[in-house]
Order: structure tokens, then C-alpha cells, then sequence
């Protein structure tokens, strides 16, 4: 009698564990689906922005937050989940529901870079550069690697750099170190950024003393990822640009003088213009 008891009991165990690895894999099935569903939303707007109308969009962002939300009614421990619902939230203007999610899957998992990120996303978009720095900064120590995060650190230290030498976070030279720091980390990480590569030069720039010799060696150095005309002539201007800062006016002259780009016509004059008050 005893053994048929154990014997029943051990079935009843492996029943539950198949059980619970079936409700698993659906589980895991249906999240793919809605994360699949909502990838691919959103890939057709970005390949054709007037795919959906505005109510077609509205209607389709609705109907995926309604879909995790009642995914997360039975699984709201789910970690993927909690990030994707909170990154759908941001994109459709709830920034402040998506922060309440990102404290759970904080709470839940206290060292995911990409969660520290957002929730230093919105301190920093709320004005609270302090609370925001300490987010950023394990971001970065958790994913030492990632562009995003190092480039996203960079510019909160120049966004609230005043806040932060005002509270003796930083001398003013440690922000300015730390900001170029990060910034070079992520062009490192990420050379082909067009964006990455400019605010890297515009930092040193930035600095309370710009160096001008450092910005010049940037704009200067070979870079066989921007090969476009248009990414090239906004080059010269910042080239053009820092030689007029070192006292090199007429190279600086030349090099602006030879950018033809329409749109970057205003950009050039501004240049002449401040070369003329040498």
C-alpha cells in the first residue's frame, strides 16, 4: 500500500511537470507571437510611414498593449514581457505607465542593463539628472559594450553637467573627461554611427576648455564609413570649422568655400562668417 502510494505520487509529479512545460512553451508561443505581430507593425511604418492611417496605427497599438496586458495577467513575472510592454508603452506616449513597469522588472531582476536604461530615460526626460545618473551608469556597467548605453551616458553628463558640478558630483574636468570617455566608447563600438561619430567631435567643443587640437585629429581622421557627399561636406564644415579655432584661416576658408551641398548652405556661411571675426 505504501509503495502504490510513493508510486501514485511520483506519476502525479511528472504529470505536473509536463503540464507545467506545456503551459510554458505555450506561453513563451504566445508572447513570441504578439512581440512578432508587433515587430512587424511597425517595421511597414518605417519602410512606408502612410502604410496605416492614424487610426489604423492607433487601433493596432491598443490591440497589442491589450494583448500583453493579458498575457501578463498569468504570467506577470515574466521579464521579457514586462520589457516589451513597457517599450510599447514608451513608443505610444505612456511614459509614465511604462516606468511603473520597468520598477517591476527591476524589482524582479535588479541588474538588466536595458531596464536601467529606461528608467533612466524617463528620470532624465522628468528633469532629475541625479536620479538618473546612477541608472545610467549601472546600464553601462552591467553592458560595457553596448553603444546605446555608453552613448546615452555621455549625453546625460552634458545634459545636467551644471546640476552635477552644483552638487559636487563631478568637478567640471571629470565631466568632461567622463563625457568624451563615453562618447569615444561608443564610436568604438559602433564606427558606421554617422551620428555617434559627429557628437563625439561636437563634445570636444563641449568642454569648459575646448581642445581644439583633439576635435581636429577627430574630423581629420580617415573614415571609410562616411562616404556619402552630403556626409562628407558636413565634415569639412566642422573641419573648416576647428582651423579657424587654431588660427589655420585660410585652410579653413578653402575647405568651407568648397562645400556645395544645398542644404548645407546656411551651415557654410555661418562658418565664413565667424572665420571673418578672426
Amino acid at each position: 500500500m505504501h509503495c502504490n502510494t510513493l508510486h501514485i505520487l511520483y506519476i502525479s509529479l511528472i504529470l505536473s511537470s509536463v503540464t507545467s512545460f506545456g503551459q510554458n512553451q505555450a506561453a513563451t508561443q504566445r508572447l513570441f507571437d504578439i512581440a512578432a505581430k508587433e515587430e512587424a507593425i511597425y517595421k511597414q511604418i518605417a519602410a512606408d510611414p502612410n502604410f496605416y492611417s492614424d487610426a489604423d496605427i492607433e487601433r493596432r497599438v491598443i490591440e497589442l498593449i491589450e494583448a500583453y496586458e493579458n498575457y501578463l495577467e498569468n504570467t506577470s513575472d515574466d521579464l521579457e514581457a514586462l520589457i516589451l510592454y513597457g517599450k510599447l508603452l514608451r513608443r505610444a506616449g505612456d511614459s509614465e505607465t511604462a516606468f511603473q513597469v520597468f520598477l517591476r522588472a527591476d524589482q524582479l531582476d535588479p541588474k538588466l542593463a536595458v531596464v536601467k536604461q529606461q528608467i533612466g530615460t524617463y528620470l532624465a526626460e522628468k528633469g532629475k539628472g541625479k536620479a538618473a545618473l546612477l541608472y545610467y551608469q549601472q546600464a553601462v556597467e552591467y553592458e560595457p559594450e553596448s553603444a546605446v548605453y555608453n552613448f546615452g551616458l555621455g549625453q546625460l553628463l552634458y545634459q545636467f553637467c551644471d546640476e552635477f558640478v552644483n552638487a559636487e558630483i563631478y568637478t567640471r574636468d571629470a565631466i568632461d573627461r567622463e563625457m568624451i570617455k563615453a562618447f569615444s566608447k561608443a564610436v568604438v563600438l559602433r564606427p558606421n554611427s554617422f551620428d555617434y561619430y559627429i557628437r563625439l567631435g561636437a563634445a570636444y567643443n563641449d568642454q569648459a576648455s575646448p581642445d581644439w587640437k583633439a576635435a581636429l585629429s577627430h574630423w581629420q581622421k580617415p573614415n571609410q564609413s562616411f562616404k556619402e557627399s552630403y556626409q562628407i561636406e558636413i565634415i569639412q564644415l566642422h573641419t573648416a570649422r576647428v582651423l579657424g579655432k587654431l588660427g589655420r584661416h585660410e585652410e579653413a576658408r578653402k575647405l568651407a568655400e568648397s562645400v556645395k551641398h544645398t542644404a548645407l548652405q546656411k551651415s557654410k556661411q555661418e562658418v565664413l562668417d565667424e572665420l571673418v571675426q578672426f
